[in-house]
């Protein structure tokens, strides 16, 4: 084995000893229970090195009575190369006093976690299928006004939700499906050929394999930008036949009607958001104010219909409402007017 992979080899054991730490010490989140399922499933090394962490815990206090040598202790122990090692195992106080001295070689340890693993390995595995939730109780992941959130999903996959946004999330054996009820999502999905990865967005749905996308549900129309990989969009029950769409391209579903082809992303506003910012180019100010009114407690008003289909670009931090009122104190033909909860945008009469 090279350096490099004893180091990986090394760094994978300390984790499984930290989760088995954490599972023993205190009951775990949600969030954590989703991170480490996905910790699990993501290589088969994991299961391995998490059971054999396991083994080891369970057999040594029969071997060697109430050993005062913390869990850490004893996977440095198992980590260590050298060809022996001399261990004292003190027991806890309330036992009768002794002192075992015995012989420990990474050999010995490999050989433990074998003979236990095949008896863990099924309770561990059913573990994980009774935390994982079943199809008729979906979760729900959302977040409030102007703030975002970040998950690991049961399978891997990473889902992050701009402000106002949520989702309902139903995993099964045979398929994954995330609804996004609100707002806006970006997903990099975890590859499973035997279980098709699928957002439903109002009257969209988009289905990937392996894929990095983002869908934004909006008032009367769904865009989807795909980043990386390619994603089928369809509108169920309708006549429109699904439309393929490849990285850097963008399908807007305006009023559930699906587009006759994709269009070319606009990738750097698409995804400004993840980087908290509000990224336009000769977009509507009406729709650019709607955008900052979701991160922020001081509103834009705009009634003139005028004002709202004006042509604006720029980039912006998506929480500076006052650089984006001097921004518009900039255009001809617009003011700006400071209310003490909101800055009402009018048509200048000079």
């Amino acid at each position: 084995m090279s350096t490099s992979e004893q180091q990986i080899h090394s760094a994978i054991t300390q984790l499984a000893a930290d989760w088995f730490v954490a599972h023993r010490t205190r009951p775990l989140s949600d969030a954590e229970r989703a991170e480490f399922l996905g910790w699990l499933k993501s290589s088969p090394v994991h299961i391995e090195e998490y059971l054999g962490i396991a083994a080891l815990e369970r057999i040594l206090p029969h071997a060697a009575g109430t050993p005062a040598i913390p869990l850490p202790d004893l996977v440095a122990m198992a980590r260590d190369g050298r060809s022996a090692s001399v261990v004292e195992l003190v027991p806890a106080p309330g036992f009768m006093a002794a002192t075992i001295r015995s012989r420990v070689t990474p050999g010995l340890w490999r050989s433990i976690a074998a003979c236990a693993l095949l008896c863990v390995v099924g309770i561990t595995m059913l573990w994980i299928r009774r935390t994982l939730p079943p199809p008729d109780h979906p979760s729900v992941y959302q977040t409030t006004h102007g703030a975002q959130g970040t998950w690991q999903l049961p399978d891997g996959s990473t889902l992050r939700l701009d402000s106002d946004s949520a989702v309902t999330v139903r995993f099964s054996s045979a398929a994954r499906l995330v609804e996004l009820d609100r707002g806006q999502l970006w997903v990099a999905v975890t590859h499973d050929v035997h279980r098709p990865f699928r957002v439903q967005a109002g009257a969209a749905q988009v289905q990937a394999v392996g894929t990095e996308f983002d869908v934004y549900r909006m008032r009367g129309s769904t865009l989807v930008t795909v980043l990386e990989g390619q994603v089928v969009v369809s509108v169920p029950n309708a006549a429109a036949g699904a439309l393929r769409v490849g990285a850097d391209q963008e399908v807007q579903l305006v009023d559930g009607v699906l587009p006759g082809a994709p269009a070319p992303a606009r990738r750097r506003e698409s995804t400004a958001w993840l980087e908290h910012k509000i990224v336009c180019e000769r977009r509507p100010l009406g729709e650019v104010a709607d955008e900052f009114n979701r991160y922020n407690a001081i509103a834009f008003m705009i009634d003139d219909p005028v004002l709202r289909r004006l042509p604006i670009s720029g980039a912006f931090d998506a929480s500076d409402t006052e650089s984006f009122a001097a921004f518009l104190r900039t255009l001809h033909g617009v003011r700006v007017e400071r209310l003490p909860t909101a800055f009402k945008i009018v048509a200048s009469r000079g």
